[in-house]
């Protein structure tokens, strides 16, 4: 009797220590995590560019349109409205001096023309950013193969043979005036474009600028031929074509137009058709405040 209850405790015991063995294998031992440098470096960086990147959506895109003309146009729907959207267009930007007017070379007809016998650039009247005809003005439609007064050395060369040679950082078209009385739209952006990709062919790294063309007066002996109804539709071909061509477009014409949707009187000769001095003072406050940032 003895025996077999000492064989049953036997077996209890063994039954038992089995059980503990098998526990003790199905427990898991803690893992020690291996560092690795590189990958520790990885994830640093990785945070330090999530740091560093713009926490907001106003900090990528560009300043706002210059909305200053926008009442005019609503008050005069004959006018052409600028699209304030474009991406060509010039915003409002702080005024940049005079060392930026100064690395400008104005590509003008007459009205431009003006700004080298008002002596309003750097230079005065010896300016030599002033480019336009031996008779200090040009036509749109006549441009292929025309003329100007290089102003550095009074020699007659073609546009790009003068861009060529002097290789300006940034020229501002200005021309349109005459012509668009007789021009259509297609006419009219068949010669800018002829003239862009001659200057283009002539120097690829040149910065372009459309510059709109100006608002004239009633008091204009064309008036009719021309009114600022054919200067804003003209004005829209060339922020059209400013896009298309890659180009900054300067809406000059706001800063000069009144609430009538002409040329305010005060900043007009009197032959209704140039901007004054003072008009032409405030053209360069507008150029050097709507400024190319690159």
């Amino acid at each position: 009797m003895k025996t077999n209850k000492t064989s049953l405790l036997l077996k209890i015991a063994a039954l038992l220590a089995a059980f503990l063995l098998i526990a003790a294998c199905g427990r898991t031992a803690p893992v020690e995590r291996v560092r690795d440098p590189e990958t520790e470096i990885d994830e640093a960086e990785a945070e330090a560019e999530e740091e560093a990147a713009p926490e907001t959506e106003e900090e990528t895109t560009r300043s706002p349109a210059d909305r200053t003309a926008e009442e005019v146009y609503a008050a005069n729907p004959e006018l052409t409205p600028v699209n304030y959207d474009s991406p060509a267009l010039l915003p409002l930007t702080e005024d940049m001096g005079q060392e930026y007017v100064d690395n400008i070379v104005f590509l003008c007809d007459s009205p431009f023309y003006w700004l080298k016998l008002y002596e309003l650039l750097s230079d005065g009247y010896g300016t030599t950013q002033v480019w336009t005809g031996p008779e200090g003005t040009m036509t749109l439609a006549y441009l292929r193969d025309f003329k100007i007064l290089d102003p550095i050395d009074n020699v007659e060369r073609t546009i790009p043979e003068t861009v060529a040679i002097h290789q300006p950082p940034v020229i501002m078209i200005t021309v349109g005036i005459n012509g668009i009385a007789f021009m259509d739209e297609a006419y009219f952006k068949e010669e800018y474009t002829n003239l862009v990709n001659e200057i283009r062919e002539a120097d690829p790294d040149v910065t372009l600028i459309f510059q709109s063309i100006l608002p004239i007066s009633p008091a204009y002996s064309g008036w009719g031929d021309i009114t600022n109804e054919t200067v804003t539709a003209a004005n829209a071909w060339l922020l059209e074509l400013a896009e298309a061509l890659d180009a900054h477009y300067l809406d000059s014409f706001s800063c000069l137009v009144g609430e009538d949707g002409n040329i305010q009187p005060d900043l007009v000769m009197s032959d209704g058709l140039h901007a004054n001095k003072e008009g032409l003072t405030k053209v360069l406050e507008y150029i050097r405040t709507h400024a190319v940032e690159e």
